[in-house]
């Protein structure tokens, strides 16, 4: 009896855990690099949450409220649509703003480690040289500013 009770409490604590990242949590500035973490020097922007560091080219910048995110080396992209993913992941549907025409969509997947790292990956990535953003690569990206703190 005391195992099955150790057990459902532990369903419902990793359910807990899955369904607790709400789609605000993305909003931030995300280093593929811990160690920019503690450098302080970086630019600052504004952002609809807030001031925010960021790495020019190398970070990714999001804002859901201004609908943009900005892309590792690859520029400015206007969010279309945000939705829950499976295993509590957050999804996004992007357009570079070249795209007039929103024939080429890019899928963005965030996959929470925890309030402070993620997995971050987008597809196709038809011609990418970069792999920091590659499904296959399972790189981590750590939030380098943000709001909230969980």
């Amino acid at each position: 009896m005391g195992n099955k009770i150790i057990i459902i409490l532990a369903i419902f604590f990793t359910c807990g855990i899955v369904s607790a990242w709400e789609i605000e949590d993305v909003n931030g500035t995300w280093a593929y690099d811990d160690e920019a973490l503690a450098d302080f020097s970086l630019p600052v922007r504004n952002y609809s949450w807030g001031k925010g560091r960021t790495i020019p080219n190398s970070s990714i910048d999001l804002d859901l409220e201004r609908k943009e995110v900005r892309l590792s080396g690859m520029g400015l992209y206007i969010i279309e649509k945000v939705f829950e993913g499976e295993e509590g992941s957050i999804c996004l549907e992007l357009f570079s703003v070249g795209d007039e025409s929103r024939s080429s969509p890019l899928q963005m997947k965030i996959s929470f480690i925890d309030f402070k790292s993620a997995y971050i990956v987008c597809y196709p990535q038809t011609g990418w040289s970069d792999r920091s953003l590659s499904p296959e690569e399972k790189w981590i990206w750590y939030r380098l500013s943000g709001p909230g703190g969980k």
